[in-house]
């Protein structure tokens, strides 16, 4: 194995020559190695280098060739092409075909010198960071396939992001329940992937969704996105997304609203909805000639849900709680209920997990369950009529939800 750290591509004698000059005040362990391509190709013959410089004198017609070798084997490597042509043309085509800089005979000491330092710094820096994205991929983090992160640790991840922004957009992405049979999941993934920025946090979530983070963007730049993952699809099936505006830092609240919305989204015909205190404000301005029926019964549900709320799922988060803090001494259980969600927590330095129960509207609620830690169970969802909600169903969810989290701290 080579284990100069430079490594200089070339059939010219003179290039290596040059370059030698030029890197005079480089470290000692900084030595440069000069192999032709041939060579390097070999199995046989292994390099490890910090940097390549690739010499193009001669051979414009196989130069793409020997660039897509070179970053399909030295991945982390920063690669810096040798040319004497500097059209600009010439060099926007290679930083195209994968490029990372580029020196001229024509380039300075200073300037040569510069580029080099930088190049040794950015390689350390792509081998920490690929070395950290294996363990995260094999932590079950970020997922293997995508390179998204997966729903393990979505609530560390989202507080810790939206802790850092002031404003933005979160959005929910997910298949058209009636285009099932159509559906491609590979599809959509690609289709998101292909649609945010390198800024923004994306989470495969089960169920085939997507949480979509955007910092410093406004509603219209969500639309934007959405429309942007729409005509990736190609009409191959149709999407819908829940749409919320980030007014607090509270993942939970801000996950249920845009939830919210992208239920109503469901039902609906339009693609996707946008929950925001405006548009809530403008409905209520509305005529409610046509809607009346169906506000009446969404009265009638949400008074039915208080009902569940008083007499089922605050007693049995309460006697729940009491039963577990014994058997579980070393965990800190919360509960808490409001007219939007409810949430049985519970955590220790190993393990968090989270029960919230959500009212989704006509009749219905939805439970989901997220294990945070490095070997928790599949997170879930559960979707019940709010008439199947008794005292009996709830504590089954609930000491099932705690049988999870024990399997996690006991192991």
């Amino acid at each position: 194995m080579k284990n100069k750290s430079i490594l200089l591509i070339s059939e010219n004698k003179s290039a290596g020559d040059f370059l030698s000059g030029k890197l005079l005040l480089l470290r000692n362990s900084d030595n440069v190695e000069t192999a032709d391509f041939e060579t390097v190709k070999n199995t046989e013959t292994k390099f490890n280098p910090d940097v390549i410089i690739l010499d193009s004198a001669g051979k414009q017609d196989i130069i793409e060739e020997e660039l897509s070798f070179l970053k399909k084997n030295y991945k982390d490597v920063y690669l810096i092409l040798y040319a004497e042509n500097s059209k600009p043309d010439f060099v926007a085509g290679m930083y195209d075909c994968g490029i990372d800089d580029y020196i001229t005979p024509q380039s300075s000491e200073a300037d040569i010198l510069i580029k080099m330092v930088n190049a040794l710094k950015q390689t350390s820096a792509r081998r920490i960071a690929s070395r950290n994205e294996n363990l995260l991929k094999e932590l079950d983090v970020i997922s293997s396939d995508s390179g998204f992160y997966t729903e393990r640790c979505a609530n560390e991840l989202m507080s810790q992001a939206l802790a850092q922004l002031t404003d933005g957009i979160f959005m929910i992405v997910t298949y058209d329940e009636l285009d099932r049979a159509r559906f491609s999941f590979e599809l959509l993934r690609y289709a998101v992937k292909n649609s945010v920025r390198a800024e923004d946090l994306v989470i495969e979530v089960k169920a085939s969704k997507f949480y979509i983070l955007l910092p410093d963007a406004d509603e219209q730049g969500g639309i934007a996105v959405f429309e942007k993952i729409k005509n990736k699809l190609e009409d191959r099936f149709r999407i819908k997304s829940g749409i919320e505006r980030i007014t607090t830092r509270d993942f939970r609240y801000i996950e249920q609203k845009a939830s919210a919305a992208l239920s109503d989204a469901m039902l609906g015909a339009d693609d996707y909805c946008i929950y925001t205190e405006a548009e809530k404000d403008q409905q209520e301005n509305l005529p409610n000639i046509e809607f009346e029926k169906e506000k009446k019964d969404f009265k009638l549900f949400r008074l039915k849900f208080s009902k569940k709320l008083e007499n089922v799922i605050t007693p049995v988060f309460f006697r729940l709680q009491r039963v577990f803090e014994d058997e579980l001494p070393d965990t800190k259980i919360e509960q808490s209920a409001d007219e939007l969600q409810c949430i049985f927590h519970l955590k220790s330095p190993r393990q968090t997990s989270r029960l919230t129960l959500v009212y989704a509207g006509l009749g219905k609620v939805v439970i989901y369950i997220t294990h945070s830690g490095l070997d928790s169970p599949e997170n879930r969802e559960l979707i019940l009529p709010l008439k199947d909600l008794t005292e009996k169903s709830l504590s089954d969810i609930v000491c099932n939800f705690v049988d999870e989290y024990k399997s996690c701290i006991e192991a």
